[in-house]
């Protein structure tokens, strides 16, 4: 029989978690409980996010030749920071070990300012690339008489802080590939031969040194083991390095004698055929994290895997079932930890980088691999992926002041944040740029245009008025690029030729989707063609230049104003929401103070480029303001950056909109399939059941194990059950497992009423009392002290109990199994599905 009634009416502490505060700010739920943007401004939290960690790495303060072997901001040189209430930012003094974390931050800052670039088409990026990349080839790479000659000391433990890294350092090879592929990509923007030269020489020693002896790794972690504190074990740290192969492979490197095509097909074997089928082994996707052994799952290698098994769909046939699996088993293994406590927040996952760090910080994680669940779901189409992605994107962004100080404890405060600024913003920037390219409907800015996501990077932009004008670094078959815009295209041409609009994009041509407030997601492929000219009637509008007041020494001519005298201002007043200062950037180029309102900004305009000018570029921008009159004031400071050949500031307009209307965010959205799950089931391929049903491994639970505890072994019951199950015509749902004295289920749903269906078959010798389940769903007691056996009339016997009229609490379904007797709770599967799931056993309660 079904039971629909309620035993207890109690909603316990340990059902879905809510706070009344989330990180930096309060928490804001939807109609359905479930978490929304704590930000109000137009522009969006995503688009909020990005502008601060660009603002904050712009105005980090320099170090000079006083102080370091090269001039360049302070984060090139020093990953440690403090902020201060007021926004000023100080540095303090490095210690040889922590100067390790020099790959991973380099990592994360070129690949970052490559996609913000693409994004605002601001050229400060380049600046910031350019110091960054001829930093790291001149002062951190080892000698031409090394056994890795020229190659980055990728973890410079033993130093020096701002000077030549010293080769006994730590050169770890995963990290080496990684900022590989930040490096390549900034020579894809920038054209510096420099810094291709050097990636296709890491390339090639990579490859020549592989191992080439059946059954044994391919590379160790590490060119310097001996150097090193703990072993040099390789596992899903491979998916760098074939990630770094295959961004050369694309641009027609293939390496000496096709030696890095060789190594990278021999390292796809490997992770296809050796690593994939120890897929719930925890160090399979670890041992990246520079300052431990790290045998554990972590999250970057989690995501480096993920990614590349949908890139490589040809080459893994199973990568949906794979990236599924890898990438939900990782909440599962980092919420072991009752000092973390991850789990479903106002129905959002939230967890640390790993089962055994760090603490309460419960945001890199989610923020690093919210985007993969987006483009997973896109790949798949797949509602409860975007949905898990969607919910973890809103969460991880409630981080972040206007001041630049990052909040990275879910009740608030700092953690990690506070002390490594790779992880406050550099990591930010790359990963909600991410999010954006992926969910550009709900992250996308309201009212602006952006390009969002490109197959090849951006080398050129212009953010026009009724114009968006870009290049990109090469054209391969099936590019399709993605723009959100605030006006609907006329029209779309490549290379000088006319695009079609299309339904589908099998071919040449754009699609637009128009959203409720006006803006549209614009869909372009353009194979064999690198220049895109995208024209329409814009809300935008441009303060003529003749129309600017300005003051002191200026030179004016029809498109431009250009001073380099102290004190000269330029100022005008509009009415509208946000702004952006146009002008060029040349290596002569200067600073200047911006006021908004009368307040003075905390980032300067800075008109320096290291290389070859560029004009109609974003200067300095400014989104998410109240709808209204506000007033623009630019103050020449008569000086350049400790870099640049001059002062001079070069302005050629000031662009603004009133545009209002918000398309949304997302709320009400979620799966309404019946989710199916099997517990402890380790197979890479679904079970199908006699009715042709579809069962996936359980990822989605949380046991509290203890701090590091391997989950898989400690509570998955993988070893499939010899007995023969009777009373079901699918036995195979019932021969594995989980049990522990506690553990829950978050099954993320859309609104509507649900039933739980929970599978049982009692196959354990142990004392009654030591197996009797008490279940909750949504913290309300449904079954108290269930004797699996007895229900079932006999060990070995399939049950089910079913449960009906299950109203989701905080956009979950949360189902927890309890021992009260100090003993081991147990459940083969589940299932859950709208509507009535009709009737099941009634429960037998153990005899007291």
């Amino acid at each position: 029989m079904s039971i629909s009634f309620v035993i207890c009416f109690l909603y316990l502490h340990l059902s879905a978690l809510e706070q009344t505060h989330y990180y930096a700010y309060d928490a804001v739920q939807d109609e359905y409980g479930v978490i929304a943007p704590w930000y109000t401004g137009l522009n969006g939290q995503w688009d909020y996010r990005v502008r601060i960690a660009g603002e904050t790495l712009k105005r980090y303060p320099w170090a000079g030749k006083d102080k370091a072997c090269t001039i360049a901001p302070e984060y090139v040189f020093n990953g440690t920071w403090s902020l201060s209430a007021d926004g000023t930012i100080s540095v303090p003094n490095l210690s040889d070990w922590d100067n390790g974390d020099l790959g991973q931050r380099s990592a994360y800052l070129l690949s970052g300012w490559v996609d913000y670039y693409r994004y605002t088409g601001d050229p400060s990026a380049i600046a910031h690339i350019s110091i960054l990349a001829d930093f790291l080839l001149d002062y951190c790479v080892t000698s031409e008489d090394h056994s890795w000659p020229k190659f980055l000391i990728s973890v410079p433990v033993k130093g020096k802080p701002y000077g030549h890294a010293n080769a006994e350092g730590f050169i770890q090879l995963d990290i080496v590939a990684e900022v590989g592929i930040g490096l390549l990509h900034a020579y894809q923007l920038v054209g510096n031969e420099r810094w291709l030269e050097a990636v296709k020489h890491w390339a090639d020693l990579l490859a020549e040194k592989r191992s080439r002896n059946l059954g044994t790794p391919l590379w160790g972690r590490y060119a310097n083991p001996e150097q090193v504190l703990w072993s040099d074990h390789m596992t899903g740290g491979i998916a760098f390095i074939l990630t770094f192969f295959d961004e050369l492979i694309k641009m027609g490197y293939t390496g000496q004698h096709n030696a890095v095509v060789e190594a990278r097909d021999a390292g796809q074997t490997w992770l296809r055929d050796v690593l994939l089928p120890k897929w719930t082994v925890d160090d399979t996707w670890g041992r990246n994290y520079w300052d431990w052994e790290d045998p554990v799952q972590a999250e970057n290698v989690t995501e480096f895997v993920v990614r590349y098994l949908i890139s490589n769909p040809d080459v893994f046939p199973n990568w949906k079932n794979d990236a599924r699996n890898i990438l939900s088993l990782f909440l599962n293994r980092t919420s072991v930890c009752p000092n973390s406590r991850g789990d479903v927040y106002s129905g959002a996952w939230a967890y640390p980088e790993s089962s055994g760090c760090c603490g309460r910080s419960l945001w890199y994680g989610p923020m690093e691999l919210a985007p993969l669940w987006a483009e997973y779901g896109v790949k798949v189409n797949s509602p409860w992926a975007t949905e898990v992605a969607r919910r973890q994107a809103i969460l991880t962004t409630y981080d972040c002041h206007e001041n630049g100080i990052v909040e990275d404890n879910i009740d608030g405060g700092q953690i990690v944040a506070g002390g490594w600024f790779k992880i406050a913003h550099p990591m930010a920037l790359k990963h909600v740029l991410n999010m954006m390219a992926w969910m550009p409907e709900i992250c996308g800015a309201n009212r602006e245009n952006h390009i969002l996501r490109t197959d090849s990077v951006v080398t050129y932009v212009e953010y026009g008025v009724g114009r968006v004008y870009y290049k990109t670094f090469n054209s391969l078959a099936d590019n399709i690029d993605v723009l959100r815009l605030a006006f609907t295209p006329k029209s779309v041409g490549a290379n000088g030729v006319a695009l079609d609009r299309c339904e589908q994009l099998s071919q040449n041509g754009f699609t637009i989707k128009t959203l409720s407030n006006g803006d549209c997601i614009v869909q372009i492929r353009h194979d064999g063609c690198d220049e895109i000219l995208i024209e329409g009637d814009d809300v935008q509008q441009i303060i003529p230049l003749k129309e600017l007041n300005y003051s002191g020494d200026w030179q004016v001519s029809e498109n431009m104003l250009m001073s380099s005298s102290q004190s000269a201002e330029v100022s005008c007043s509009f009415t509208g929401n946000q702004l952006r200062v146009i002008g060029k950037v040349t290596p002569d180029g200067g600073l200047a103070d911006v006021y908004l309102d009368d307040v003075l900004q905390r980032v300067t305009i800075d008109c320096w480029t290291p290389n070859e000018t560029r004009e109609q570029q974003v200067l300095y921008y400014r989104n998410g303001l109240s709808q209204g009159q506000h007033t623009l004031r630019i103050v020449v400071k008569g000086i350049g950056n400790p870099l640049s050949k001059g002062a001079s500031i070069y302005l050629q307009g000031i662009v603004y909109s009133s545009a209002e209307g918000s398309a949304g965010y997302g709320s009400g959205g979620g799966p309404t399939e019946t989710q199916r799950m099997i517990f402890g089931y380790t197979s890479r391929q679904d079970y199908v059941d006699s009715q042709g049903n579809r069962w996936k491994p359980a990822t989605e639970f949380v046991a509290r194990l203890g701090t590091g505890m391997n989950i898989v072994r400690q509570a998955w019951i993988t070893e499939r059950t010899r007995f023969t199950i009777l009373n079901t015509a699918d036995p195979e749902l019932y021969r594995y497992g989980v049990q522990a004295q506690e553990f829950w289920t978050n099954v993320t749903v859309a609104p509507g009423i649900y039933y739980v269906k929970l599978k049982f078959a009692e196959t354990r010798n142990l004392p009654p009392e030591q197996r009797a389940v008490t279940i909750y769903i949504n913290g309300i007691e449904k079954v108290k002290n269930m004797d699996i056996s007895a229900t079932a009339g006999g060990h070995n016997k399939a049950v089910d109990i079913i449960v009906n009229d299950i109203q989701p609490k905080n956009g979950i379904v949360e189902i927890r199994l309890k021992n009260e007797h100090q003993g081991l709770a147990i459940l083969q599967a589940l299932e859950v599905g709208q509507g009535n799931g009709g009737d099941g056993a009634q429960p037998i309660a153990l005899i007291q």
